[in-house]
C-alpha cells in the first residue's frame, strides 16, 4: 500500500467518525423531540404488530451469553501472556 492510499484510508476513517458523531446527534435529537403522545395511534400500532409477529425464542440466550463470556476471558488470558 503507498502513501497515497494511507492517506486516502485516514481520511475514509476520519470521514466516517465524524458522519457517525453527527448521526448520534440527530438521532439524540429526534429521540428527544419526539411527541409521543401526537404519535401515541403510530407507536400502539407499531407495538402492536410487533406482538402479533414476533417469533417466539427457544432459549433465554444465556447459553450464548456465556459463550461469548468464555470467547472474552480466553482473549484476555491470551493477551496477559503475550505480555
Amino acid at each position: 500500500m503507498n502513501e497515497s492510499d494511507e492517506k486516502t484510508i485516514r481520511l475514509w476513517i476520519e470521514t466516517w467518525k465524524k458522519a457517525g458523531n453527527a448521526l448520534e446527534e440527530i438521532k439524540r435529537h429526534e429521540s428527544e423531540s419526539f411527541e409521543y403522545v401526537k404519535h401515541q395511534e403510530v407507536m400502539d400500532n407499531t407495538l402492536q404488530s410487533a406482538c402479533e409477529h414476533r417469533k417466539p425464542r427457544l432459549t433465554s440466550g444465556l447459553v450464548e451469553q456465556q459463550r461469548w463470556f468464555m470467547k472474552i476471558q480466553e482473549k484476555m488470558l491470551r493477551k496477559g501472556n503475550n505480555e
